[in-house]
């Protein structure tokens, strides 16, 4: 079968092969007339009338053995377990089909990047367990020597082609004499992007590849079916009924790709299609897998992912991912619009945002900016994060910081009209300020150890799956002096308290006392209060409570201690149920029960409640491969420069590969506190009333964004989390 020794481009031929002889890139031309009476995999190599099965260079080989020994003792939790599972898939492949009949599509993407690592991994092991079982003894000379007969027929006395001295350093002993290439194929396309294609021509290079590229007369399906029927490591008469050898071919197909339903690890080609195994060793991995893989182990990709691309299809239906959009800072300046590398996408499911999009093949428009679809490139470029641009004396920074000067609205009678205008027309989240809450949980019994504390687990997850951003926690006795001056001391600091326990008719339930006071309010009987006990417990005129005052229906001693409250009080039934007990508000504070079953009910509703004030924030989780520590000048620094964001830092001591996460989270109203380890500045910002909209706040995180991986050492970030979690399993 026809194959042209020529590379493909005008200056490929500087660095496809360091051989000229038996070059790592061949195209693969349509059917030809031929003479030939045999035939033979296109893979072989034709000198002179013999076909040969090139031998893998020394360095590529030893580079890939290392490479899978790093890969198989990777003590990252987040990707370990995958990365063995799709080892062992492929080590399957090679076991059952061998070196020869395993073959490895390989397209440029980073998907293909990911098994082209793997693949040859699995391919450096596969000879090196076939060598390793020679101990130099006396039975495995034999063993050897009929290995090496065996061998020798089995390839019909095939010839193994000399090592060029300088590709692999020195001459190959016997260990490599029979360690063929890794055999991938391409499918030529006159719409793939440059950088795909120079990137694609340098991996083959680089890693002593044998390549296959198909004309692009040639359909997906075609070139597949050549392979498979001509599939005959040695030379085969035409005229024989002898079948071909089976095949299996390594795919980058991951569940999530439009035709992978139903497909496993290893999972037999359609019935439409020509008979082979396909291997997808990452058929369980996610856009995330992908990404913390490529940057955990520093490989390389195309240069269009840290352009914005997320999913690389051709010039005419791929634009950079819009998710990944930075704010446009740099337009005043005439240089259009940028995007965060692919590693920085959050919400996975956009991973094809940028596809199918029908632009001009040059350029893309984007409200009048004129953008760049790629920029060609004829190296290939390593993860690098020092390419995003950040400009601090941007007049976008700088509008976003003159939003409403009002006031913020210090009394707290104000703060409670917040809270009842329910029905207000101006009630949009945008013209309200972002609510930080506070937790303070009363008992001694939590402070003696005699009873654990569920209840600040309870509430910080039912705050955060509702957005509502949980700034402190405390737990303080039974003692009313003490509860007064938390209460007013977090009054300081947060917009609103919840407080768990110390509710009950007992002479230690003092947290209803203790608000009047904190407050300022007046303790009196209330009437609503009053009505629902006799209600909902019994009393003396219970059946008919509804239409009587306080003064004319009996109450027992508890339920007038406990109908007995601060004059600023009120029900707030929360609940959808209308029999559930209504949660009791007092301005800005609710007062729950501390019983954990009733409390964690409660907790909901006012989380639910509180919700309806707010807008969804948006958030980003940076996950960096370097210590907390060496970063705290980065991050006070940057938490500084953005009172309007939030920002965590969530040191992981003991984890092999990642070190910290950090989190950046939007917030309307400048200043507060931030969630952190307590290793950075916590400086507590003066509350000067700037309240800016949701499309503000989210600008601002991007812009924190931005300034936080400008500020990062190069290589440290592996990848944006899209789990809602603030820290990771």
């Amino acid at each position: 079968f026809p194959t042209t020794e020529q590379p493909p481009l005008n200056d490929i031929d500087t660095y496809i092969s360091s051989s000229p002889v038996y070059p790592n890139w061949r195209n693969v031309a349509p059917n030809t007339p031929t003479t030939a009476v045999n035939i033979v995999s296109p893979f072989a190599h034709n000198s002179d009338g013999n076909f040969v099965n090139v031998p893998w260079s020394k360095k590529s080989f030893q580079s890939s053995l290392d490479l899978y020994q790093s890969l198989n003792s990777c003590p990252d939790s987040y990707i370990s377990p995958l990365i063995k599972e799709a080892l062992d898939s492929l080590e399957h492949a090679y076991r059952l089909y061998g070196p020869e009949s395993v073959i490895g599509s390989f397209n440029g993407g980073k998907d293909a990047g990911v098994i082209l690592k793997l693949m040859c991994a699995a391919h450096a092991k596969f000879y090196h367990d076939v060598i390793g079982s020679f101990n130099g003894g006396k039975d495995a000379g034999v063993i050897l020597k009929l290995m090496c007969a065996a061998h020798a027929k089995f390839y019909h006395d095939q010839i193994t082609a000399p090592t060029d001295l300088e590709h692999s350093d020195k001459p190959m002993d016997f260990t490599q004499t029979n360690s063929l290439r890794p055999r991938v194929i391409y499918f030529n396309n006159k719409l793939e992007f440059p950088e795909v294609l120079n990137f694609v021509q340098q991996t083959v290079q680089n890693y002593d590849l044998d390549m296959l590229a198909f004309d692009e007369s040639f359909e997906f399906k075609d070139g597949l079916e050549l392979l498979v029927k001509q599939h005959y490591p040695s030379p085969c008469p035409l005229a024989s009924s002898i079948p071909p050898y089976p095949m299996a071919f390594v795919l980058g197909t991951r569940a999530t790709d439009p035709n992978a339903k139903g497909q496993g690890t290893l999972s037999p080609s359609s019935t439409w299609m020509p008979s082979f195994m396909r291997i997808n060793p990452v058929v369980n991995w996610s856009y995330g897998h992908i990404w913390h893989f490529l940057r955990l182990f520093k490989l390389p990709y195309c240069t269009l992912y840290d352009a914005g691309y997320t999913s690389l299809g051709t010039i005419i239906d791929t634009n950079p991912c819009p998710a990944l959009k930075k704010v446009d800072t740099d337009s005043t300046k005439g240089e259009g619009c940028e995007y965060w590398p692919a590693y920085m996408l959050k919400d996975w499911d956009l991973e094809r945002a940028g596809r199918d999009k029908k632009e001009s093949k040059n350029e893309c428009k984007t409200k009048g900016s004129k953008i760049p679809l790629a920029v060609t490139s004829s190296s290939t470029t390593y993860p690098c994060l020092k390419s995003v641009s950040f400009a601090t004396e941007d007049s976008t920074i700088t509008c976003l910081t003159q939003v409403n000067k009002e006031t913020r609205t210090q009394t707290v009678e104000n703060t409670v009209s917040l809270f009842d205008n329910d029905d207000s027309s101006d009630s949009s989240s945008s013209t309200k300020s972002q609510r930080t809450v506070g937790i303070l949980i009363i008992g001694d019994e939590i402070l003696k150890g005699l009873t654990p504390d569920t209840n600040t687990h309870a509430a910080a997850q039912a705050l955060h799956e509702n957005n509502v951003p949980l700034a402190r926690v405390a737990v303080v006795s039974d003692d009313q002096d003490e509860i007064i001056s938390e209460i007013k001391q977090m009054e300081k600091n947060v917009d609103v308290i919840i407080t768990s326990g110390g509710v009950g008719p007992t002479h230690d339930d003092v947290t209803i006392k203790s608000v009047a006071a904190a407050l300022s309010s007046k303790m009196v009987l209330n009437d609503d209060m009053a009505k629902l006990l006799v209600k909902k417990m019994g009393g003396k005129d219970a059946e008919d409570v509804e239409g009587q005052d306080k003064e004319n229906f009996s109450l027992t001693e508890a339920q007038i201690k406990m109908s007995t409250l601060p004059a600023c009080a009120k029900l707030r039934y929360l609940s959808k149920n209308p029999d559930n007990w209504p949660v009791l508000q007092c301005r800005n504070m609710f007062i729950l029960p501390g019983v954990p079953q009733f409390f964690e009910k409660n907790i909901k509703d006012v989380a639910t409640y509180l919700s309806t004030k707010l807008g969804n924030s948006v958030t980003f989780k940076v996950v960096l491969s370097i210590d907390e520590n060496s970063i705290v000048p980065v991050l006070n620094a940057v938490v500084l420069n953005h009172p309007n964001v939030s920002f965590g830092s969530y040191p992981f001591v003991n984890h092999p590969e990642y070190k910290t996460v950090v989190t950046l989270e939007g917030r309307k109203l400048e200043g507060g506190h931030r969630r952190n380890s307590g290793v950075y500045d916590n400086v507590a910002l003066q509350l000067d009333g700037v309240k800016i909209s949701d499309w503000q706040r989210d600008i601002h995180v991007k812009v924190a964004l931005s300034d936080l991986v400008n500020r990062l050492p190069e290589e440290s970030v592996l990848r944006v989390d899209n789990n809602d979690a603030w820290t990771l399993n």
